[in-house]
């Protein structure tokens, strides 16, 4: 009796403030499924904490049927369904393992008798920082069966793709040890955290145990996901961020915690009364499609600077992110009519919450990067096979190199003894000679010594153009400053060590070969560039040291390794030494810029 008397008062406070939707169901021979409820097309929205709905089933099939109502939206807090006298009670918080009826999405099995009406009152509860969207689905045990069976393949398909992606990935960070593809993998694991968790499959095959990975899982994602981007970018655009690298970042971190605080006090059901669901909405499309929107236009920048064909990778990439991002977060909050209709759209019927859309534009992505990464695959074969061949002839040049070399640097000590050395010694044989030994003994020591002073003087000039003096115990400042100081004399030249701290040293191999390195840059310039103006420039972060040399010189339009001098060649390969990336841009009529970029771990 008391259970009668709480259901009746349970029903009567809900008849008593319901502003929700009315609807009676003819369930008929020809009835399979229906739409009663669908936030992407529903042209009535419902005002309030909880959503509700007063539905009356009835049965003129002729025979006993057995409907299921699917909640799709696996995200839904809390759903309370009174029937006759049961209250059952579903949820996102309720443990996996203590539904009753297990499926990706809240599900609840309706049976009907041969002519019987049965009523359910439902009530839905509403997040409070935005409306919520779902689907309300009533089908027979048939439908609801052939579409689960179709959404699981699908599913299965979609992670298989997924995870063979995953696994190229490593496969390809394994071959070419690049860290982009480590960070990338970690952006497509947070996203594939956010499929999981909005499809339903993460709660019913991952996390079933536990509520709270459920509930918080989604904070983590996403602020994953997005700060796994930021360092994506910031690795691969460093040359272009430059010295604002670091408030970039800090300006993106700011908004990444901002991000997750909110998220945070959606997930703990805390509301702030001037936060409305529109803004909420602004907020957090606006982060996204900011972030998108300033990568494009470093991608188009750096491409028009290098022509590299990675930029287009990234390029094509960030488009299907922010097509995704659109898309995905208008399906969670349901605001734009024009982009509900992207969302709603379906290829076959479904019961899965995340649009097709996503699905379709994810493997899209995944299709093209890998036939990028399959085509650069090819080509590093190809380089590599040729860069046997090559390695061959440039060790018999390097060898026939090395011995000309050696003849022409001997042919200009020569040349620089007799010019010197030997004028000096032909000074002192004439000054001893015209010396009296009875008239002139206390002048003869003194001529000589004079004489031999010279002699070492003209010793040290030449030694000194082919040795730094305490090269390898140089500041990096000294260091730079030293090696060009041909070119200091010859072009009008700029340094910028501001961002360089006092007496900072590099360790002795790497201060032997930037040595090398910047006095190779400096014949260049001064034989090629015909600059007027060099500007060198050197910043230190907590992890690596940049090095920019700029000219102002004739520059030059093609650069491949046709066109590469020896000059180019001994600066890749120092740099290639130092596990550092020696990177040349170049305009014709516009100058040329060098980057060298070494990680500090390698040279200090």
């Amino acid at each position: 009796m008391s259970t009668i008397l709480k259901y009746i008062l349970a029903c009567c406070l809900f008849l008593s403030s319901f502003n929700g939707i009315s609807k009676d169901i003819l369930i008929d021979a020809g009835f399979s499924s229906t739409d009663i409820y669908n936030t992407l097309t529903n042209s009535k929205e419902i005002v309030g904490k909880d959503l509700k709905f007063d539905l009356m089933l009835k049965n003129n099939s002729g025979k006993e049927q057995q409907l299921y109502l699917s909640f799709i939206n696996p995200t839904i807090d809390k759903i309370v369904i009174y029937n006759n006298r049961d209250t059952v009670i579903l949820g996102d918080l309720i443990p996996f393992t203590k539904r009753v009826f297990k499926h990706t999405n809240f599900v609840y099995p309706v049976f009907l008798n041969k002519d019987s009406i049965v009523h359910l009152h439902i009530a839905v509860t509403q997040k409070p920082l935005q409306r919520l969207n779902f689907r309300l689905n009533l089908a027979t045990e048939n439908t609801f069966i052939k579409t689960t069976n179709h959404d699981n393949f699908f599913n299965g398909i979609f992670y298989g793709i997924f995870f063979m992606y995953l696994l190229l990935l490593i496969c390809f960070y394994i071959f070419s040890k690049s860290n982009f593809f480590t960070i990338y993998l970690m952006i497509n694991f947070f996203m594939l955290l956010l499929f999981l968790l909005f499809n339903g499959t993460g709660y019913q095959f991952f996390w079933f145990y536990s509520a709270a990975i459920q509930k918080y899982i989604s904070v983590i994602a996403v602020i994953g996901y997005l700060t796994a981007h930021i360092f994506f970018i910031r690795t691969f655009f460093s040359m272009q961020f430059r010295s604002f690298t670091r408030y970039l970042l800090r300006i993106f971190l700011l908004v990444v915690l901002i991000f997750g605080i909110l998220l945070l006090a959606q997930s703990y059901n805390r509301s702030y009364g001037f936060i409305n669901a529109s803004v909420y909405y602004l907020l957090v499309n606006g982060v996204f499609i900011f972030y998108g929107l300033i990568v494009l236009i470093l991608c188009v920048y750096t491409y028009l600077e290098s022509g590299s064909r990675e930029i287009i990778w990234v390029l094509i990439g960030m488009l299907f992110h922010m097509a995704n991002w659109m898309l995905f977060i208008n399906n969670e909050f349901a605001a734009v009519k024009w982009i509900n209709e992207f969302d709603n759209f379906k290829l076959f019927t479904s019961n899965i919450y995340i649009p097709q859309l996503n699905y379709f534009i994810t493997m899209l992505e995944i299709f093209v990067v890998t036939v990028f990464i399959s085509i650069n695959y090819h080509k590093l074969i190809r380089q590599n096979n040729l860069s046997t061949q090559r390695l061959e002839f440039l060790q018999k040049r390097n060898i026939n190199t090395f011995v000309l070399g050696q003849e022409e640097e001997r042919e200009i000590i020569t040349n620089e003894i007799d010019a010197a050395i030997s004028k000096d010694i032909e000074q002192l044989k004439t000054v001893l000679s015209a010396f009296h030994l009875q008239n002139d003994e206390k002048k003869v020591i003194p001529a000589v010594l004079n004489e031999i002073d010279k002699t070492l003087a003209d010793i040290n000039n030449i030694t000194g153009n082919y040795v730094a003096p305490d090269m390898q115990q140089m500041q990096l400042t000294e260091l730079i400053t030293t090696a060009t100081d041909k070119l200091y004399n010859e072009v009008n030249t700029h340094y910028d060590f501001t961002k360089i701290p006092e007496h900072f040293k590099l360790n002795e191999v790497a201060n032997i070969n930037l040595y090398r390195i910047f006095q190779e840059i400096s014949n260049n310039t001064i034989k090629h560039s015909h600059a007027n103006n060099v500007t060198i420039t050197a910043i230190k972060d907590n992890k690596s040291l940049q090095l920019k040399i700029s000219d102002d010189g004739i520059g030059f339009s093609v650069i491949n390794d046709k066109n590469k001098g020896i000059g180019l060649m001994n600066i890749e390969s120092r740099m290639n030494s130092l596990n550092g990336n020696f990177y040349l841009m170049s305009n014709e009529k516009k100058g040329s810029t060098i980057h060298l970029i070494m990680s500090l771990k390698d040279i200090t």
